[in-house]
């Protein structure tokens, strides 16, 4: 496991380090650098492994803008989540766009990828920027760890639904959707097959497990050729936005919640 050293998250995001809030913020605004939780997190054991922050043209903003923090424990302590580790993700801003959220994710090993992985109804814990920001960080990364078994229920239960063709084909078009909107066909520059794609013989398998990996590590890592509206060659984006990537993978892991409840017919198509 390479864990980022101070020069290394300050290179990456050094939003992180951030000394104020943006000027616009009000006076209860409670500023809590994001620095802080880190270290705090890093004394329990969790270790920042990827870190990023939303490309900003105002340099202003770059001090304030959204960013994401990834942590995982060391091998030693690692939770196994089917061919995945547990992760805590931890996103903010300084310039009231976003509020300080944690959220359980799982660090696929085979492709290196992230995921976000909604737990239950309240989602990740949420907390107001203060004075109390980092008892509260503490106290939810304990909530969420506590969630790890559930998502490995999941990750079972995804991995022994095979899907037919047909309904990758609709898993496919539904992913599209959540990415692009309802008028994916117009503004994909790819079609569902393409993002069906296989990157490694390990992934070529049909169950809903798969499927998900396939589709997930294709819309965030981009790179698929395809053509745009106009009919010229393109090749898709990977999502470097901290809004969309942590978006994007809620919405896909719901879609596949979902999928795995139509298949077992706990509720209606």
């Amino acid at each position: 496991m390479h864990t980022l050293s101070t020069e290394q998250l300050n290179t990456l995001a050094p939003v992180i380090f951030a000394t104020a809030p943006d000027q616009a913020v009000s006076e209860r605004y409670g500023f809590v650098p994001t620095i802080a939780v880190v270290e705090a997190l890093q004394d329990e054991g969790w270790f920042p492994v990827r870190a990023q922050q939303t490309r900003v043209r105002d340099p202003q903003q770059r001090n304030t803008t959204r960013h994401m923090v990834r942590f995982r424990q060391d091998p030693a302590r690692q939770i196994q989540v089917g061919d995945s580790v547990a992760e805590l993700v931890l996103t903010n801003s300084h310039n009231r766009t976003a509020a300080y959220q944690l959220d359980l994710g799982l660090f696929r090993l085979i492709c290196s990828n992230g995921m976000v992985t909604p737990v239950g109804t309240m989602g990740g814990i949420r907390v107001r920027h203060g004075n109390k920001v980092v008892d509260q960080i503490l106290e939810g990364s304990l909530a969420l760890i506590d969630e790890a078994p559930s998502i490995t229920e999941s990750v079972e239960r995804f991995q022994a639904m095979r899907l037919t063709e047909d309904e990758s084909q609709l898993y496919a078009q539904s992913a599209l959707t959540l990415r692009y909107g309802e008028d994916w066909k117009e503004l994909s520059p790819v079609t569902p097959e393409a993002i069906l794609q296989a990157r490694r013989p390990e992934d070529r398998d049909s169950n809903l497990w798969r499927v998900f990996n396939r589709t997930q590590e294709n819309l965030m890592k981009g790179g698929l050729a395809g053509r745009s509206a106009t009919g010229r060659h393109t090749r898709t984006r990977a999502i470097h936005s901290v809004t969309e990537d942590v978006r994007l993978n809620r919405a896909l892991w719901q879609l596949t919640e979902h999928f795995a409840a139509l298949k077992s017919g706990s509720i209606a198509a």
